[in-house]
């Protein structure tokens, strides 16, 4: 036994040695463990306190489905799991054959069904716990005492490899910081890049992967600063089109008396102080696309061009009488209610028929909280470099219950400024955000008053409905007796009504999951 020991050790541990480079020693080292114990994929995570969260150093699962995507994430856990571990700390070396049975594991049934077995160990850094390392089995039952003993001898050497790995990163952080290159914009946006892409805005990135690759038009729909335009990126990013330019406007910061030339374009002398001949934004955004941010902000006379264009594929240039072919791709976006405003005579019918081919509902950032802790983290580290404050601070132990209880009429927008406040006037030590808009803090589940915000009460109303009838099918949304049928509305119509809403898709309490 002590001789299998002995190979055991040397076998798997001689690729962590021999590649400084934590992704490329994984592989070969899985390699090395396949004759000993089941290992089909490997996660090393960071644990980050102050997040109450954990950061994915590697997630490399070839075999399995579900996890393709999971690397560099931080993954928050829920109030109710860190209490529960708080009362009943894990053990540094543990088995999880039955995932839903753990309360770390349950967490991505979800996301990567049940049908896979694990294996978790603790890595120390002094007397402190700095990570995890957790090798995965397809298949239920496949690990026993035997393999957690073995698994265990790989402690320290996983220790080093990731402490190696850690220093590695901030000499690159160090690097990156000399190189402003690094952060200039890029047009489009990969989606992995998307802080959410895996949890609060899974459904929209879904959506958003599904109409990539075609030309029909796109409409955005969400609150103001949930992140539209990211998402037009990332549709950009992924379409045929990526080679070409993107071109955004934010239709209602344009003035109203150049509004047409800055979308068509004009010709020299068209009017006083037209000296050139300039092409408009839909000229400039020829083969590739044109994110029309806020168009419900466009005047009448406005929308009846675009719907020519989108009709027609033409435009005209002011001052002009040439028709200009043009091939652009329209992703529009809006906070307002297009519908609404078509009954109130303010938006053209059939240019919402025409930019509404295929919607995309961006939920709000207080019905995705569980991204919070992930945002937070890539604000401070962006804010940090911009501000030239390194290494950039840490948060006190209640700074992200101070975050998540916030209501963010805001969102991800009023999230980035407040962090960006607590980074100028940051003194030294952690941050607190001990002052952060103390008046206006109020639960997470907590909404408006109707009285202060008559514009929600029929939202307010509509939710409430839902909830019930969701409540009544114990939260199965589509399939016969689901809610979308007792609503007689497609079960998509229905999901894209609940991301608005902020209605969640998974209600934890009596263990009552929605039906997809």
């Amino acid at each position: 036994m002590k001789e299998k020991e002995d190979r055991f050790f040397r076998e798997c541990s001689l690729p962590l040695s021999e590649y400084l480079d934590l992704e490329t020693a994984i592989p070969h080292c899985l390699k090395a463990l396949n004759p000993y114990i089941p290992a089909d994929g490997m996660t090393i995570q960071l644990l980050e306190p102050s997040l109450k969260s954990s950061r994915s150093v590697i997630w490399h699962h070839p075999q399995l489905q579900g996890f393709d995507s999971m690397k560099d994430s931080v993954i928050s856990l829920p109030v109710e799991v860190r209490a529960q571990l708080k009362k009943s700390p894990l053990p540094d070396l543990r088995i999880i054959n039955r995932p839903e049975k753990d309360p770390v594991a349950e967490y991505f049934t979800e996301l990567a069904g049940r049908d896979f077995s694990n294996m978790a160990m603790f890595l120390y850094k002094g007397s402190r716990r700095i990570g995890v390392v957790v090798l995965v089995a397809k298949g239920r039952d496949r690990y026993r005492e035997a393999d957690l003993k073995l698994f265990a001898l790989l402690q320290k050497p996983f220790t080093l490899a990731l402490n190696n790995y850690l220093q590695e990163r901030e000499i690159l952080k160090l690097k990156s910081m000399l190189n402003e290159e690094t952060y200039r914009k890029k047009t489009g946006t990969d989606v992995k890049e998307i802080i959410g892409h895996n949890f609060g805005l899974r459904n929209a990135i879904n959506l958003a992967t599904l109409v990539a690759p075609l030309d029909s038009p796109v409409l955005i729909t969400g609150e103001t600063g949930v992140g539209k335009e990211m998402i037009a990126g990332a549709i950009h990013n992924l379409s045929n089109r990526r080679s070409g330019p993107l071109v955004s406007v934010n239709c209602g910061a344009i003035p109203e008396s150049v509004v047409d030339s800055e979308l068509f374009g004009h010709e020299k002398g068209a009017f006083t102080g037209a000296v050139n001949q300039r092409k408009g934004r839909f000229e400039r955004a020829d083969h590739g696309t044109i994110f029309l941010d806020e168009i419900g902000e466009l005047k009448p006379d406005i929308q009846v061009k675009l719907l020519r264009v989108l009709q027609n594929g033409e435009i005209e240039r002011v001052g002009g009488a040439e028709q200009i072919r043009i091939d652009v791709r329209v992703i529009a976006a809006t906070h307002r209610n297009l519908e609404n405003m078509v009954a109130e005579g303010d938006f053209r019918e059939d240019l919402l028929f025409r930019v509404n081919v295929f919607p995309i509902v961006i939920p709000p950032l207080r019905a995705r909280v569980k991204d919070i802790p992930a945002l937070v983290d890539h604000f401070v580290q962006k804010k940090s470099r911009e501000l030239k404050i390194h290494p950039a601070p840490e948060l006190s132990n209640g700074a992200l219950d101070r975050l998540t209880h916030y209501h963010w009429p805001g969102n991800v927008r009023e999230l980035e400024n407040v962090i960006e406040r607590e980074l100028i006037l940051h003194t030294g030590g952690k941050l607190s955000f001990d002052n952060f808009n103390t008046i206006a803090l109020v639960q997470k589940t907590d909404r408006p008053p109707e009285s202060q915000d008559p514009s929600r009460t029929f939202d307010q109303a509509a939710r409430r409905h839902i909830e019930k009838i969701l409540g009544e099918t114990r939260w199965q949304i589509g399939g016969a007796g689901g809610a979308a049928e007792i609503l007689e509305m497609p079960a998509s119509t229905l999901r894209n009504k609940m991301l608005r809403l902020g209605i969640p898709f998974k209600r934890a309490r009596d263990g009552i999951h929605s039906r997809y």
